[in-house]
C-alpha cells in the first residue's frame, strides 16, 4: 500500500497545475470582464496580469483596444506612470482614429503631469507634459478630454514659470545680479501671462538698482506699472515711489 502517498502527490500536483491557470477555458470577453472587475476593486496587479494574458492570447479579439486602454488605466492607478504612458501611446499608435483616442491621449498627458517633478528639479517632463496636454486641447476641440488637458497644460506652464523664477531669485539672493536678470527676463518674455511675470519685473528692477543701472531699473519699473498695475508687485513700487 505504498502507492497511496505517491498517488496523493500526483493528484495534488494536478490540482496545483489547474489552479495555476485561472484563465483556462475563458473567452476574451470573459477575461476582459474579469480585468474590469479587478480594476474596480483596486486590484490593479491582478487586472494587469489578466490583461497581459488576454493581449497575448487573443490578439484579434474585439475587446483588445479596450483592454489596452484599461491596462494603461491600471498602471496609472498603481503609480507606474512610465508604463502607463507606454500603454496609452501604444493604443494611439494602433488605433489613432478610434472613438476612445481622446481618452488615451489624455492618459499620456496625465502620466507626464504625474512625472513632473518639483520646480527645483529638471523640468523636462514638465515641458513634455505642457506640450502634449496643449496638443490634446487642440486636437480634440469640444471634447471633455480637451478641457481637462487644457487645464493641466496651464498648471504645467505655471510650474515652468515658477522654476525659472526660483532660479532667478536664487541668483538674486546670492548677489549674482547679471545671472538673476537673465532668468528674470526669461520669465518676463516667455510667461508674461502668469503670476510670476510681475515678480520677474520686480526682480529685474531690484537687480539693476543693485548694480547701479538706474535707467534699466526705471524701464522695468515703468513696464511693471503699465502691464500689471493691480499686481502686488506694482502696488509695492507705487507705494514706495520706486525707492
Amino acid at each position: 500500500m505504498r502507492w497511496f502517498p505517491v498517488m496523493a502527490l500526483a493528484v495534488l500536483s494536478l490540482e496545483g497545475c489547474a489552479s495555476a491557470n485561472p484563465y483556462q477555458g475563458m473567452t476574451a470577453e470573459q477575461m476582459y470582464e474579469m480585468a474590469r472587475q479587478q480594476y474596480s476593486k483596486k486590484k490593479y496587479d491582478d487586472a494587469i496580469r489578466t490583461l497581459d494574458r488576454l493581449l497575448t492570447s487573443f490578439a484579434a479579439a474585439d475587446v483588445i483596444p479596450d483592454a489596452r486602454l484599461l491596462q494603461g488605466d491600471a498602471n496609472y492607478a498603481k503609480g507606474s506612470y512610465l508604463t502607463a504612458e507606454s500603454d496609452y501611446q501604444r493604443f494611439l499608435d494602433r488605433y489613432p482614429t478610434a472613438q476612445k483616442a481622446p481618452l488615451a491621449s489624455l492618459g499620456v498627458c496625465r502620466c507626464l503631469v504625474a512625472l513632473s517633478p518639483v520646480p527645483e528639479r529638471d523640468q523636462t517632463y514638465t515641458q513634455d507634459a505642457f506640450n502634449h496636454c496643449s496638443n490634446v486641447a487642440v486636437d480634440y476641440p469640444g471634447a471633455p478630454e480637451a478641457k481637462t488637458a487644457a487645464g493641466l497644460a496651464g498648471k504645467m506652464r505655471d510650474k515652468l514659470a515658477e522654476s525659472q523664477y526660483d532660479r532667478a531669485d536664487y541668483y538674486l539672493r546670492r548677489k549674482l545680479y547679471d545671472s538673476a536678470i537673465i532668468y528674470f527676463q526669461f520669465v518676463d518674455s516667455l510667461y508674461s501671462d502668469t503670476e510670476y511675470a510681475p515678480r520677474a519685473l520686480l526682480g529685474i528692477y531690484k537687480a539693476n538698482k543693485k548694480i547701479g543701472y538706474n535707467d534699466l531699473a526705471d524701464q522695468a519699473r515703468k513696464k511693471l506699472l503699465a502691464k500689471y498695475p493691480n499686481s502686488p508687485e506694482a502696488k509695492s513700487l507705487a507705494t514706495d515711489g520706486g525707492s
